[in-house]
């Protein structure tokens, strides 16, 4: 699973480390309990859905991918 360390303060900043391979959702509605992760809180706050990150094992032949 992907590591992570959050400082908190005034801008927050989290750092995720993500191997090849992996595959994370990201909160942006800040309301998860599973923080810098989401939890699908953000059906609760509109317009605040997830990132998804994919870090691919090698580059895909088309960079645009749908998940």
């Amino acid at each position: 699973m992907a590591e992570h360390e959050t400082t908190w303060g005034d801008h927050p900043r989290t750092t995720v480390r993500i191997r090849p391979g992996e595959r994370v959702t990201l909160c942006r509605c800040f309301q998860s309990r599973n923080f810098p992760f989401c939890d699908g809180s953000h059906r609760e706050v509109a317009g605040r859905g997830p990132v998804v990150v994919i870090v691919f094992q090698e580059e895909p032949a088309s960079m645009i991918e749908k998940v």
